[in-house]
């Protein structure tokens, strides 16, 4: 009953579209990017989530915590109906739930980015260059490194090839705005910054050299924050004392240490 009320969300009622296109909408707002994937943050974010799955939780197809934005690679070739529980409920003992039985409790061993920070339990490892997601070296609670281990093993988001390069792209990415601003905070005059501007923008001379300056920093924090593989940006943060270049351009940008 609750796949045959999901299929025929947008018809019920007379209120059923309008409800779910409000849904998605406040959804996409709430994206860790630009309209990304909530569990890759690489691929456009098109499908409404079931965190709990409505096959194996039905009570929860039409719960408002239980929706997440995610892309279709995530959530069709990876996520299904995939899902982990602690059994018994409160253990540290979890399992991955087998199709056409009932779940031995709704105590989730899978991160749900609705109420937990990811980053408490995963962290990205580009020291040793693999740019894989990788479960907390610092996690001490057996509960959530099982949380982390079953999260990867469901979406592979950890693994995932693609994934892996975007994300150093991303890297590379962070780290030249971030010169790139440094530059232009460091600049003195219209004609600095004429020749740090990038294309299709133009200075505009007509401005003061303050105003335009900032125009151009606001653009570059703007650019870092809104840019694909958030989770890369919070990495650098979180590790840039292990970077020797992220390092000193921290050191000499410290306020983008506060940027979220």
């Amino acid at each position: 009953m609750a796949e045959t009320l999901w299929d025929a969300k947008n018809t019920i009622g007379n209120g059923g579209k309008a409800a779910f296109a409000e849904i998605k909408q406040t959804l996409l707002g709430m994206c860790v990017g630009t309209e990304l994937c909530n569990y890759c943050e690489n691929n456009e974010a098109t499908d409404v989530e079931h965190i709990y799955p409505k096959s194996f939780f039905p009570e929860r197809a039409f719960t408002w915590l239980n929706y997440l934005l995610a892309c279709k690679t995530c959530n069709t070739h990876f996520k299904l109906d995939q899902f982990a529980v602690f059994t018994p409920a409160l253990s540290a003992n979890a399992t991955t739930m087998q199709r056409k039985k009932l779940p031995s409790s709704a105590d989730a061993a899978f991160i749900d980015p609705r109420v937990e920070d990811p980053m408490d339990f995963l962290y990205l490892d580009i020291t040793g260059k693999s740019f894989f997601l990788l479960p907390s070296l610092t996690l001490t609670n057996p509960r959530d490194t099982a949380k982390a281990k079953h999260t990867l093993s469901i979406l592979q988001i950890g693994v995932r090839a693609a994934l892996a390069d975007a994300r150093k792209a991303a890297f590379i990415f962070f780290q030249s705005r971030l010169e790139r601003y440094q530059q232009v905070r460091d600049a003195t005059t219209l004609a600095d910054l004429e020749r740090l501007i990038e294309d299709p923008d133009l200075v505009d001379t007509s401005n003061t050299f303050e105003a335009e300056q900032q125009q151009m920093l606001t653009g570059l924090q703007q650019s870092i924050l809104r840019y694909s593989h958030p989770t890369v940006w919070r990495e650098m943060q979180r590790q840039y004392l292990s970077l020797p270049k992220t390092k000193k351009l921290f050191e000499a940008v410290p306020e983008a240490l506060g940027w979220k």
